[in-house]
């Protein structure tokens, strides 16, 4: 499909996205989307998310809908014919920015143009209107383009159909990486039609007020630091005050979510009001995972009882059992985990790490598994045990997998375990250290109930 049907789907980009979908979850452990019912039915629709994960966030738009969207993107990628071409296969038209020159600006128009035909086609447009990535949990200030967007192709149509802005929250509990959390939360729609009498009579003046309106839909539905000179300090900070409850799953993910939106929002205020007190909890909440640091451990650790050594050895045991499943895995699908992570080693922006990745992964596993797939056919000559040995190599796999954080996190207990009875004068010190900056914590109201603090 191409730029003047982009708005039709193809048998083989169906059979990719599919393909993608399940990797994408793999990729995952967790792939979390709440507020499902804010979409609306039968409605042209904009999606606006927030923007932390280059290719990832995007990718999460798509599968979370779970139907084909067309995303805008910038102008600069679709300079060459045959990445043109294949950008428009994708679903993704060009934007036009002020910095592609000024000549460049009205074929925005021809832009929009594809976009009402797709928007009256049934098929949403996705947008991520930063317009650039953090690493800060920040939302930075939104670019016009969206709310230009949606007007112009609302005046289009003679200003007589609705377009429903839906504000997207993406939040990863790392973004870099692999085997965590991914939340997608969607947010109440915004109707543009109660813009556009506005628009007819001061376009500029609509479009500032719309973007502001986004802008906070938005900041309800992600972490927001405002204070993001102390962006660091915060994540650690939450890392020590998580709440324990009896949730599991993805409800204590949505749960952690909003305690830490919750204690951000706190945080924020307490550090505008006393600045001196912020820099006393950095500095000794920096003195404190230094030391962590240099004992190889993790504050998690801490924020359970002492190991037991009936513990650590009944979970020795356990790894042993399933040391055989875990090298097969490992080595059944070394060559295609391994060589995305050796392709993106140079890789200086972390938030191109897990989209390098994925996309890697995704084509390496794919050629590995067919070839394997032949390899094996020829040996068995079976096409049942064929699929049956690719199963079970693909399940050793996220096992190899899941198991290895295992071990490093039982690796971690044992480090604290050696400590404690090595020199408990240094567990001590760090409990100490621990509780003294819950202490400062607690001079501004900031633990959240079921935190666990003093043992």
């Amino acid at each position: 499909m191409g730029l003047h049907n982009i708005e039709k789907t193809s048998v083989f980009y169906k059979l990719l996205s599919v393909s993608a979908k399940f990797f994408f979850n793999l990729f995952y452990r967790r792939f979390i989307i709440v507020g499902r019912d804010n979409i609306p039915e039968g409605q042209q629709v904009i999606f606006a998310a927030n923007h932390q994960n280059a290719l990832m966030d995007a990718l999460a738009m798509l599968f979370a809908y779970g139907k084909p969207v067309v995303f805008l993107a910038r102008a600069d990628i679709f300079k060459k014919p045959v990445i043109a071409g294949i950008l428009y296969f994708l679903k993704m038209l060009p934007v036009f920015r002020p910095r592609d020159g000024a000549e460049t600006m009205n074929q925005n128009y021809e832009t929009f143009q594809h976009t009402a035909r797709v928007l009256k086609a049934g098929l949403p447009i996705a947008i991520l209107p930063e317009g650039t990535h953090s690493p800060i949990k920040k939302l930075q200030p939104l670019k016009k383009g969206i709310c230009r967007m949606a007007f112009l192709t609302a005046e289009s149509e003679q200003f007589s159909d609705e377009i429903m802005i839906v504000p997207v929250g993406i939040d990863y509990t790392q973004y870099s990486r692999a085997g965590t959390d991914l939340l997608l939360i969607y947010g109440k729609p915004i109707a543009v039609s109660e813009y556009y009498p506005l628009y007819q009579e001061n376009p500029q003046k609509a479009i500032v007020q719309l973007r502001l309106k986004l802008s906070e839909a938005i900041q309800k539905l992600m972490i927001d630091v405002r204070q993001d000179q102390y962006f660091r300090t915060y994540m650690k900070l939450d890392q020590m005050v998580e709440s324990k409850n009896n949730l599991s799953g993805h409800e204590a993910r949505i749960a952690q979510f909003y305690d830490t939106q919750s204690f951000v929002k706190k945080m924020d205020v307490v550090v505008a009001d006393d600045p001196e007190w912020m820099q006393q909890v950095q500095k000794e909440t920096q003195t404190y995972f230094n030391a962590l640091k240099k004992y190889k451990l993790r504050e998690k650790l801490l924020q359970q009882s002492l190991p037991a050594s009936g513990g650590l050895l009944f979970s020795a045991i356990m790894s042993l059992i399933l040391l055989p499943f875990h090298l097969w895995g490992m080595l059944f699908n070394y060559l295609p985990y391994k060589m995305p992570v050796i392709m993106a080693r140079k890789v200086r922006d972390k938030q191109f790490l897990a989209s390098l990745h994925y996309g890697y992964g995704f084509v390496f596993f794919l050629i590995w598994y067919l070839l394997a797939a032949v390899v094996i056919y020829l040996v068995i000559n079976s096409v049942m045990s064929v699929l049956l040995v690719l199963v079970l190599s693909a399940f050793a796999g996220l096992l190899a997998f899941y198991h290895y954080l295992h071990l490093l996190r039982l690796r971690g207990r044992f480090g604290l375990w050696m400590l404690r009875r090595k020199s408990p004068a240094t567990v001590d010190q760090l409990l100490e250290q621990r509780e003294h900056i819950f202490d400062l914590l607690k001079q501004k109201d900031l633990i959240h109930p079921g935190t666990f603090t003093r043992r």
